[in-house]
């Protein structure tokens, strides 16, 4: 009679390893902002004056700036787009107006 063969235990699969959690999308114009390492790197790529920018921390990015704004944190994997920007607009206006 040939010997018996044990069954070799299937190895223990290790769970899959945990995925950063993403992170959430800026609350703010100053959250916007503050992505850039300074006012004045984002005011150098969007070719305004860096006292602009500091400012749009309290006023809000103008409109007319949402899409550059967009567009350098697309070419830089900021999660930011234009709608985004419309969102906390919104807001903002009804925080102030509400």
């Amino acid at each position: 009679m040939p010997a018996r063969i044990s069954p070799q235990p299937k190895p223990v699969e290790q769970p899959a390893p945990a995925r950063r959690p993403a992170t959430p999308p800026p609350a703010s114009f100053a959250e916007v902002i503050n992505l850039w390492p300074s006012a004045n790197d984002l005011a150098v790529v969007l070719d305004v004056e860096a006292v602009t920018v500091r400012a749009w921390r309290r006023r809000g990015i103008p409109a007319r700036y949402w899409s550059a704004v967009a567009q350098a944190a697309r070419v830089t994997s900021r999660p930011v787009d234009e709608r985004l920007l419309a969102e906390l607009a919104a807001v903002r206006r009804a925080r102030l107006h509400g």
